[in-house]
C-alpha cells in the first residue's frame, strides 16, 4: 500500500504541473481525485477502513448538509448553494465538473486540515482543550482556501461561509479522529503537502497574493516543525 500511495502522489503532482498549463479543468478534477484518494489511504491507515470510510462521508456529506439547511433558513450568506435545487420530491442537482470539483475539494480541504492541525497541536504541545485548538485550528486551515479575489477585490463571503460550514463540521467530527501511535511517517505527511501544494497552487493561479503569503508562511512553518522533529528523533536514537 505504501508504494502504490507514493505512485499516486506522483501522479498527482504531474497533474498538478500539467493544470498549471491545460485550462481543461478535467486535469484540475484528476489533480483533485488524487489527492482525495491519497487522503481517504491515510485516513483509513489512522482510523481503520470501516471509521476512516464513514469519516470521509461524513465529510461529503455533512458540510453540503448543513449549506442546504442555511439556505432554507434564508441565512445571508448561504443565498447560493451548490445544491439550491434540492428539494425532498424532485431530484435536480445539475452534475457538471464544477459540481464534481467542489464535492471532491471540500471533504480533501477538511481532511487535510485536521492532519494539519493535529501536527501543529503536537508542535506548540497543546494539552489543555486540545480539541478545542483542533476545531478552531483546522477550520481556519480549511475556510483560508476560500478567501479568494473577485473583480479585483478580496471576496469575504465565500471565506465566512465555509469558515461557518467547516465550525460545525469539525465540532461534530473532531471527536472521531485520533492518530495511532504506530503509523509510518508518510502517512502523516502526505495529507499535509496536499493541502499546503494544492492552497499554494491555487493563490498562484488566481493570482491572489495574500494566499500566495499565506501558503508560504505555512509552508515555512511546516518545515520549521518537520526540522524540529527530525532533531528530536535524532536525539532520541542518539541517548
Amino acid at each position: 500500500m505504501k508504494n502504490f500511495t507514493i505512485i499516486l502522489f506522483i501522479f498527482f503532482i504531474a497533474f498538478l504541473i500539467l493544470s498549471l498549463f491545460v485550462t481543461d479543468l478535467i486535469w484540475i478534477f484528476l489533480t483533485i481525485f488524487l489527492a482525495l484518494v491519497i487522503v481517504f489511504i491515510c485516513l483509513n491507515k489512522y482510523l481503520g477502513f470501516i471509521r476512516g470510510f464513514l469519516l470521509l462521508i461524513m465529510l461529503i456529506v455533512l458540510p453540503f448538509m448543513l449549506e442546504y439547511v442555511l439556505w432554507l433558513m434564508d441565512v445571508p450568506l448561504f443565498s447560493s448553494t451548490i445544491i439550491d435545487r434540492l428539494s425532498f420530491t424532485e431530484l435536480d442537482i445539475p452534475v457538471n465538473l464544477t459540481n464534481l470539483f467542489y464535492v471532491f475539494t471540500v471533504p480533501l480541504l477538511f481532511a487535510s486540515s485536521l492532519f494539519f492541525a493535529k501536527k501543529i497541536k503536537i508542535f506548540t504541545k497543546v494539552k489543555s482543550y486540545h480539541n478545542t485548538f483542533l476545531i478552531l485550528a483546522s477550520t481556519v486551515l480549511s475556510a483560508l482556501n476560500f478567501l479568494m479575489p473577485k473583480n479585483g477585490l478580496v471576496d469575504y463571503q465565500s471565506f465566512l461561509k465555509w469558515l461557518i460550514l467547516a465550525l460545525i463540521s469539525f465540532t461534530v467530527l473532531v471527536y472521531l479522529y485520533n492518530f495511532k501511535p504506530d503509523i509510518p511517517e508518510i502517512y502523516k505527511e502526505l495529507p499535509i503537502i496536499l493541502y499546503l501544494a494544492l492552497f499554494g497552487t491555487n493563490a498562484l493561479k488566481a493570482t491572489n497574493t495574500l494566499n500566495t503569503i499565506m501558503a508560504l508562511l505555512l509552508i515555512a512553518f511546516y518545515l520549521i516543525i518537520l526540522y524540529k522533529e527530525y532533531k528530536i528523533r535524532k536525539l532520541a536514537a542518539s541517548s
